[in-house]
């Protein structure tokens, strides 16, 4: 970690190396370097050198996999809170590899085409698109969630950026935009939906991407009902699980302590989904007369960044969902302070997690636990990951609000 953020720290002076890049049309050779360096040799060196057993979300992926490989199906056959297709996707590696560590390669792969995506979207709106997306990849926040963790959340952004990509080239807020929406709900998972409500006040043709939904989603919701009836609802009830840092779980002990009792769970986590997508939609709002090129990353950044202060179930690991767009619209390379923070939060998103499980994922409803180092410590850590998200959603805010 401490090698990587003094590369980030260097790298973001280097001006001069970067546009010389640019200048020899090395983009891609260097993307691929680094995906190479910073994704690909890390996980062979753990998982096929070291043999380690892959942790993080991918034993409940495995789970799913071994079920759907063998035909079963989703919510009804095996637990998901997942989107419908998520898990069959998951299954398509171990056609190849019947393996666990299969699937940490698969979130590798989906990651290098997202980032490579959003380099190809995004080389033509900012002159340091290279700069950004290289720094990216020696983080190792990301390296540590994608290979360690086998997170998969950035696939929401590989959605909004597909998304940016096609309006770009055809400038259609409408029908196309629309379908590839309905198709992120159903590869992903229900938090996709969230950012429907911020982005639908950036659109002109609001009623061509509703149909765009609707060819797609209607015959899909058909489909599964007649298949399963209403079990496909069940990523819905992620949204009670208790996961940390955020707002919520920072205030908890104080909730606790007034009320004499634990906090009611469902009422904290349907008023966190209510401020989210309420906050989000009013940040986005400021951005109405802004492109659409401009408005959707940050009516995604706004949506996923409340997310994670505001939602009882959202954890740090989630800020994946964000991080790449985030660096590419939030980052100014030249300001010391934006870098510092940003390595600050990349060390906070690393640590935080390792010594929540370590301390045995604790809640503080007993706050004389804080009485404890190790468990003022880490407490302390969630109130500074939580004074992180606030900051970059203070950026948003204020990048939404600048003509």
């Amino acid at each position: 970690m401490i090698a990587s953020s003094i590369v980030v720290w260097l790298g973001a002076r280097a001006d001069s190396f970067w546009k010389k890049l640019e200048e020899n049309q090395r983009g891609a050779a260097v993307i691929g370097i680094g995906l190479l360096v910073c994704r690909l040799l890390p996980f062979i060196a753990i998982y096929l050198v070291l043999h380690q057993t892959p942790r993080g979300d991918v034993p409940f992926f495995w789970g799913k996999a071994t079920v759907a490989y063998k035909w079963g199906l989703v919510y009804r056959d095996f637990a998901s809170y997942h989107a419908p297709l998520f898990s069959y996707i998951i299954t398509l590696p171990l056609l190849l590899w019947y393996s666990s560590k299969a699937i940490v390669l698969l979130m590798v792969l989906i990651e290098a085409a997202i980032v490579w995506g959003t380099y190809r979207t995004y080389r033509t709106i900012k002159t340091d698109t290279l700069k950004s997306v290289v720094l990216y990849l020696v983080l190792s926040g990301p390296m540590i969630m994608v290979i360690l963790g086998g997170q998969e959340d950035i696939w929401l952004w590989g959605i909004a950026v597909w998304m940016l990509y096609y309006y770009r080239r055809t400038k259609d807020d409408g029908l196309g935009l629309g379908t590839r929406f309905s198709v992120g709900l159903l590869t992903i998972k229900v938090t996709f939906g969230f950012w429907l409500f911020p982005l639908w006040f950036l659109l002109k043709k609001q009623g061509m991407f509703l149909l765009g939904m609707i060819v797609v989603g209607v015959p899909s919701l058909v489909l599964l009902y007649a298949v399963m009836g209403l079990d496909f609802l069940m990523p819905l009830q992620m949204t009670a699980n208790l996961l940390t840092p955020n707002l919520f779980t920072v205030f908890r002990p104080l909730i606790t302590a007034i009320s004499g009792h634990g906090p009611d769970l469902a009422f904290f986590s349907w008023a966190g989904l209510a401020l989210t997508l309420s906050v989000a939609t009013w940040i986005t709002y400021q951005a109405r007369n802004k492109s659409l090129s401009q408005g959707l990353p940050l009516a995604f950044l706004a949506t996923y960044v409340a997310m994670t202060i505001f939602q009882s179930s959202s954890v740090g690991y989630y800020a994946f969902t964000y991080m790449l767009p985030l660096i590419l619209e939030l980052v100014d390379w030249k300001n010391r302070r934006d870098v510092a923070i940003l390595l600050f939060f990349n060390a906070l998103l690393v640590v935080q997690p390792f010594l929540f499980t370590h301390l045995g994922n604790p809640t503080y409803d007993d706050i004389s636990l804080i009485s404890n180092p190790l468990f003022l410590l880490e407490y302390t850590l969630q109130i500074l990951n939580v004074a992180c998200f606030g900051w970059y959603l203070l950026k948003v805010y204020q990048k939404a609000t600048t003509h």
